[in-house]
């Protein structure tokens, strides 16, 4: 009995140890996937004591910033004080910069006496005191100016405490620091979901929008096409009060915003609740926690990457994490209740991320380190590793640059003046640099620019502007429009549930069939659209879960026809396969892993986080057997039930304010599920490459696409050699320089200055919100000399193929021995060979 207990004791002790050993491996393995995919930075383990003294380090500055500028502290208050002394940051801005100029062109960096590098030093101290006091004080124009405030204090405020305790112990102190960093933003950022929760008027809603609103100052929309002119009355803009809410008390006087009520009073109509719609303000003070969250992330990673010891110190995967951490604000942003200055909100957030990081980079390695350590560590590494791809990125410094390379030059010229009058502060030049019109840098700089082999560079960035163009204002601005008026037209006429999705599979398939087109705003529409007219007949959560479902048929749906009928069909079309590049590494180890029994995560991965059309059409094209892939694709649910669910919030959100939480909630989830999904693709994809080579050689090379591959090579040769800038006649000099510089202004009209191009329209809009109602009104005049820019642009890059094809055909004349006369000139479609190819 007792040997048998004793078994019995034996085996029940073994499983568990075996369940346990188990668990952390699945629990090191989901780490090291997390870490791999920049999920987490990679961390070290500290010694007890000092992770309690860096904790209370880097616990003090997210305290101090999230007390004095957020809903949850005084952030009201900062808000408003900063922006009632507006003027204080043009005058210190101005002033920065004028400084600035003046010792660039005074050439600062050469003052070498111990008495003008003291100077240079206080000069350059007051000018970054200005400057992030400028800044501050910009918060009436640019709500995000205090974060960004906090962005560049924070590096400078971890360095000093490198001074003041860890001067003996720096190596620990920066291989430590992530730790506490990563802590604290998990910590804050679940804090501010908490408190969100734990109460009505902390959540994102309309009266708490107007609220803070009120309270700062922000100016209401009465803008007479985009705006509520008819609300005016009800405003007083010497007090910055107003009167729609019930804010009255008995003797007439303004009740304090800190004390709201429900109610709308004074006459106003329900469209005046919308008064502060273009608003940020609001939504920056609300959502703060949720940012300095991701601040403490990405500074968590920079500490990591940043220091030399650490293995995982690599461009890629900190240009892997920087990505992921744009996209993740980007869905943040993009959740407020209107969409003005989001876009600008991004770009500051990009760049003062950047800047961060290098302030970090030269607190640890010192400024002249660093720049030699950027040189031959992470530039040298770009280099190596990215050469192929040389033209796409000349082309999209071109398409991004240019404008602020010229300013460059114009700085540069002005300086080279000053230095040929020969003042005492100024770089002394000898005889041959006084004969240069620019600086000896911008000289050198030029020429290398100059030297570059124009034509494929020209042509690139057109087709960089095409993809971009395409992007911005065909996938998001028109099936935006598109959407809006279907839901539009289903509301006036009253349809009926089954003709309603009826209609949403036809017009999803047709839409998941065009390759720009993402699914997201398909499965948001269904929440958004159907969910309201099954409610009758089904209920709320009927209604939802049958949308849910309708999702995912229709997508599983547009994945077979992407796959049988384009895939399959096209596989027997060389040209086609080649142009999959159905060779290459990448495409190969997407076939090895998708053949791969079963339901891995590798698959999924894949198949989710890929694009919807180029993913299903290449597996149709590699032959795969549909069963298993749409079996592989079923996951897909975890992307499509959260957009679903906050279409279904939005809809909700007009007659209950704590669904608009909701929406914003399910939507992040949304964005990190699809953002997350596509990174352990390529995590996955990589690793394949590496770990499975046996695999990949045991695939046999398509012998038709290698032939193809050559002698587009031998074409592309010819292409690149009867278009040579040096040869090219002047009048298509002409042609191309014009239509990239149609092009750039293009661009810069869409992107930098979209407000000029575009009327407010997200997904939740409607066509009678824009002016007169009209859809045409979408688009201002900004915007309909942005796309004709854009079509000429296009029109004029397809001209120049056309031409320089025919000198190609000339040239395969006049020598038929230097080419296949019986190959089709494929270069027309990638003329500048397999790096434009792949790139694409």
């Amino acid at each position: 009995m007792s040997n048998a207990l004793g078994k019995g004791l034996n085996t029940i002790r073994a499983g568990i140890e075996s369940t346990t050993k188990a668990i952390k491996e699945t629990e090191k393995k989901i780490t090291d996937i997390a870490t791999d995919i920049a999920a987490i930075p990679p961390l070290e383990p500290i010694p007890l004591p000092w992770f309690i003294l860096l904790s209370i380090i880097t616990f003090l500055p997210i305290a101090a910033y999230g007390l004095g500028f957020s809903g949850v502290g005084y952030g009201r208050e900062c808000m408003k004080f900063a922006i009632d002394h507006s003027t204080i940051g043009f005058s210190c801005l101005s002033v920065v910069f004028l400084c600035l100029s003046g010792l660039y062109i005074l050439d600062f960096s050469y003052w070498e006496s111990s008495c003008m590098r003291t100077i240079r030093a206080a000069l350059f101290t007051l000018n970054a005191i200005g400057f992030l006091v400028g800044v501050f004080f910009s918060a009436a124009n640019y709500s995000f100016a205090p974060l960004i405030v906090f962005m560049l204090l924070l590096p400078m405020y971890l360095m000093m405490w490198r001074h003041i305790i860890f001067r003996s112990n720096f190596r620990n102190y920066i291989s430590w620091l992530p730790g506490p960093l990563f802590f604290w933003a998990v910590v804050n950022g679940i804090a501010w979901v908490v408190w969100t929760f734990s109460d009505d008027d902390h959540e994102w809603s309309t009266r708490v929008r107007d609220n803070y609103a009120l309270f700062v100052g922000c100016p209401p929309n009465f803008d007479p096409e985009n705006g509520y002119p008819a609300c005016m009355s009800k405003y007083n803009p010497k007090e910055k009060t107003w009167n729609c809410y019930s804010g009255v008390d008995a003797n007439g006087n303004y009740v304090p915003i800190g004390m709201p009520t429900n109610g709308m009073v004074g006459g106003c109509t329900s469209e005046c609740a919308n008064v502060y719609d273009t608003c940020l303000d609001s939504f920056m003070i609300w959502s703060t926690p949720l940012f300095t969250s991701l601040v403490y992330f990405f500074a968590s990673f920079v500490f990591v990457f940043l220091n030399p010891e650490h293995k995982n110190a690599s461009p890629q995967a900190f240009m892997k994490m920087f990505m992921c951490i744009c996209f993740l604000f980007w869905v943040a942003s993009s959740l407020a209740a209107s969409n003005a200055g989001i876009t600008s909100a991004l770009m500051a957030f990009i760049v003062f991320a950047i800047l961060m990081g290098a302030l970090v980079a030269i607190g640890v390695h010192g400024a002249k380190s660093f720049t030699a350590d950027l040189e031959n560590n992470f530039i040298n590494k770009f280099r190596e590793k990215y050469s192929g791809y040389g033209t796409f990125f000349k082309g999209l410094f071109v398409l991004t640059c240019f404008p602020v390379v010229f300013a460059y030059w114009g700085i540069a010229y002005i300086n080279q003046l000053i230095r040929k009058l020969g003042l005492p502060l100024t770089k002394q030049l000898d005889a041959e640099e006084r004969k240069l019109s620019f600086t000896l840098v911008a000289t050198k700089q030029r020429k290398e620019i100059l030297s570059w082999e124009w034509t494929p560079v020209i042509t690139m960035a057109i087709n960089i502007g095409i993809f971009v163009q395409i992007m911005g204002i065909l996938v998001t601005k028109i099936t935006y429009l598109l959407l809006a008026m279907l839901r539009q037209k289903i509301e006036d006429e009253g349809w009926e549930w089954p003709l309603v999705s009826l209609l949403m599979i036809c017009i999803g398939i047709c839409m998941f069939m065009l390759p720009p087109v993402p699914g997201v705003p398909i499965y948001f529409m269904c929440g958004l659209m159907l969910v309201k007219v099954c409610e009758p007949d089904m209920g709320t959560g009927g209604g939802t879960a049958y949308c849910m479902g309708l999702g995912l048929v229709l997508k599983l749906i547009a994945c077979t026809i992407q796959q049988k009928c384009i895939g399959e069909t096209m596989r027997n079309n060389v040209g086609i396969r080649q142009m999959c590049n159905i060779n290459s590494d990448m495409m190969r180890t997407m076939k090895v892993i998708l053949m791969q029994p079963g339901l891995s995560l590798a698959k999924c991965s894949i198949l989710i986080g890929g694009p919807d059309w180029p993913t299903s059409v290449m597996c149709g094209i590699m032959g795969l057997d549909v069963i298993p892939i749409l079996v592989g694709t079923i996951p897909v649910f975890l992307l499509i039930a959260p957009t679903v669910a906050s279409g279904l919030f939005v809809y909700l959100g007009e007659t209950k304010e704590w669904a608009s939480t909701l929406s914003t909630v399910c939507l992040s989830v949304t964005g990190m599920a699809q953002s997350g999904s596509m990174l352990m693709a390529a995590f996955y994809l990589e690793k394949a490459v590496n770990e499975q080579k046996e695999a990949l050689d045991a695939i046999p090379i398509d012998e038709e696409v290698k032939l193809a591959d050559d002698l587009s090579a031998k074409k592309a040769k010819i292409f690149r050699e009867v278009t040579k800038w040096p040869i090219l006649p002047r009048f298509m000099k002409l042609w191309l320089l014009s239509g990239v510089f149609f092009m750039i202004i293009s661009c810069y009209l869409t992107m930098a200055f979209s407000s000029m191009c575009f009327e407010v329209f997200e997904m939740t809009s409607k066509v009678v919100d824009l002016p007169e109602g009209k859809a045409i009104n979408l688009f201002k005049p900004g915007g309909f000399l942005a796309i004709s820019l854009f079509a000429l642009a296009t029109i004029q890059v397809q001209v120049f193929k056309s031409w320089a094809n025919k000198r190609v055909a000339e040239y395969e004349k006049d020598n038929p021995d230097g080419a296949n006369d019986a190959c089709e000139v494929s270069s027309l479609e990638f003329p500048y060979g397999n790096e434009t190819k792949n790139m694409l």
